[in-house]
């Protein structure tokens, strides 16, 4: 081994060091666990100064190693930032509310306006109109599927009392209108919880709601001011 080509395989080894870490990111993607994801995001932190020596390692390189390396990082940035797309759907970000799933977070980036309750129908400023009938009042402790309570994802009191509301056609014959607030299809039930300052509304594929209730039913969450 020639002096010359010493640093080259050093860095060569450190760039294989470096495709075994990727491999551990993947798999971590894989299985989407939080404590994986924060574990990782630590790491990741602490690892800074680490990857500036490997990048500067990087610049010695022969042309192919160095690209080899380049492409390294850009997989490493993507699925970076596709990680902390799943972290903000897993979350909650914004007007998003917590736990939802991606297709709700999505659904609740929809901005329906304003709402007005006016008999039995929800009336958005989008130009929406959801014809409902009573159906039950659930409390805060109640699930809305497996494992979610209307209170935690409300952030109400357990005994916070909920309006679970049908939706229905709106008129005899006609078939439930789809909406944008449930990506496109119709919406079968509502939950409201009305307080002092504003109404909280979520939005159901099915029209039963409980602990069998499958997450994905879930359209959205929606918290309206008063007016």
């Amino acid at each position: 081994m020639t002096a010359a080509t010493a640093p080259s395989q050093t860095a060569m080894k450190r760039l294989a060091g470096a495709l075994s870490f990727v491999c551990l990111v993947l798999f971590l993607l894989a299985i989407e666990q939080k404590h994986a994801v924060a574990a990782w995001e630590t790491l990741r932190a602490g690892a800074g100064p680490a990857a500036a020596r490997l990048a500067d390692q990087a610049r010695r390189l022969p042309p192919k190693a160095a690209g080899g390396f380049e492409e390294l990082r850009s997989t490493v940035a993507r699925q970076t930032a596709s990680w902390r797309a799943l972290r903000t759907a897993t979350t909650g970000s914004g007007g998003a509310a917590a736990s939802e799933t991606p297709a709700a977070a999505a659904a609740a980036a929809v901005d329906p306006g304003s709402l007005t309750l006016v008999a039995a129908e929800l009336r958005f400023g989008n130009g929406d109109i959801l014809r409902t009938r009573p159906l039950r009042i659930a409390s805060g402790r109640d699930a809305f599927a497996p494992g979610r309570t209307f209170a935690a994802q409300l952030k109400a009191p357990a005994d916070a009392q909920i309006e679970l509301r049908e939706v229905v056609a709106p008129a005899r014959g006609q078939a439930i209108p789809s909406t944008e607030l449930c990506g496109g299809e119709p919406a079968r039930a509502a939950a409201l919880l009305q307080r002092r300052d504003g109404v909280d509304l979520m939005l159901f594929r099915t029209a039963t709601v409980g602990e069998r209730t499958p997450p994905s039913a879930l359209c959205g969450v929606w918290r309206f001011p008063a007016r």
